[in-house]
């Protein structure tokens, strides 16, 4: 009897465990409704079990693709302006004329203390025998001479080369006056054995103010100039250097060169050659007729000078009356050098009266007082 009571006792116990678990269960879960019981409804407990649907996992959403960059054209540049043409290096050329860096300056105001002169000494002369030996046709250019200075000097054709009759040897004092200066001017011409010197001084106040030196040979042509120095008031002397046999003129300034040719005369020997060729010829002195010289200065420059005859002249010089022949060389541009000379046939068609320039108040001009045998 004990063993069957216990084993009843053992099994309610079991049961009003398992009803407890479940009852736990149940609550935990929510599936127990503890509210009161509504009107109409049957009373006792009720167990609802609910069923909780294990959630779906949720497909993984397509990735978004990257937005794709999208080329904008860049807004059009506007249009460069044409670029401006550089200017080439200034080499320095050979003025077919004077120009303004080339002609010689006005002298100031003389100053106390002007600078010394300071000039090379020259090479040494050839006889005229050697120059005569030595000198090339007159086409011949050297070839190293630069293109553009072959092209200037000359102006394209070389001057047509004249009969000379040379002065005697003499001195000549002019007058001198340049803008509101007036000085005087002393022109030393000399001859020996073949060879000749120039040479023109000028001062004022006792000041000097201008020294030009012509120094060469006498050839088939007249005057052939080696060298030939320009020195200004407060301006350093320059030159020129006429090398016959090497067939070019080469400048102590300007690196540039000009090809030499038979005639050509520098910027203080025209004077005499133009007398010169005057006396050999007077035909050439006839109003309308023409003598052209190719002159080169010392700085670099180079052109022809043609010298057109306006006829005579009755020229009053310092009181007295002088029949002259009235030559012009024109300008050819605003800076070329415009010259006029009056040549006296009665001394050697030598120049009574002469005006070099570009303006009136930058025009050089002499007036010859006295002229002196002798250089």
């Amino acid at each position: 009897m004990l063993s069957a009571d216990s084993d009843a006792r053992r099994t309610r116990a079991f049961a009003a465990l398992a009803a407890l678990t479940l009852l736990v269960h149940a609550l935990l879960l929510g599936g127990v409704d503890l509210s009161p019981p509504r009107p109409g409804e049957p009373t006792g407990a009720v167990v609802q079990l609910r069923t909780i649907a294990a959630p779906v996992p949720a497909e993984p959403e397509p990735p978004t693709p990257p937005p794709v960059a999208v080329a904008t054209p860049a807004p059009p540049r506007p249009a460069r302006p044409p670029a401006r043409p550089v200017a080439a290096p200034v080499v320095a050329p050979v003025s077919r004329g004077d120009d303004p860096s080339a002609r010689p300056a006005p002298p100031s105001e003389p100053e106390l203390n002007p600078p010394p002169l300071e000039i090379a000494a020259a090479p040494p002369l050839p006889a005229a025998s050697q120059v005569a030996a030595a000198e090339p046709p007159a086409a011949a250019t050297p070839a190293s001479a630069p293109a553009s200075a072959v092209a200037a000097a000359g102006e394209g054709a070389p001057p047509p080369l004249y009969a000379t009759q040379l002065p005697p040897p003499a001195t000549l004092r002019y007058e001198l006056r340049r803008g509101r200066l007036t000085g005087s001017g002393d022109l030393h011409w000399k001859l020996e054995a073949g060879r000749y010197a120039l040479r023109l001084e000028g001062s004022v106040v006792g000041l000097n103010v201008l020294t030009q030196v012509s120094e060469g040979v006498l050839d088939a042509h007249g005057l052939g100039p080696v060298r030939f120095t320009d020195q200004r008031a407060r301006r350093a002397a320059v030159a020129a250097n006429f090398e016959r046999e090497a067939g070019r003129i080469r400048f102590s300034g300007p690196s540039t060169e000009v090809p030499w040719q038979p005639g050509v005369q520098d910027r203080l020997s025209w004077m005499i050659q133009l007398a010169a060729v005057a006396a050999a010829d007077p035909a050439l002195l006839a109003e309308g007729q023409r003598i052209t010289l190719q002159v080169v200065g010392a700085r670099g420059d180079a052109s022809n000078w043609s010298f057109r005859s306006l006829g005579k002249e009755s020229l009053t010089s310092f009181g007295t009356a002088v029949d002259t022949v009235h030559l012009l060389r024109e300008p050819r541009s605003p800076y070329d050098t415009r010259v006029e000379v009056w040549l006296d046939p009665a001394r050697h068609h030598l120049p009574i009266r002469a005006t070099l320039g570009t303006a009136d108040e930058d025009r050089l001009e002499l007036r010859l007082r006295e002229l002196l045998p002798g250089g």
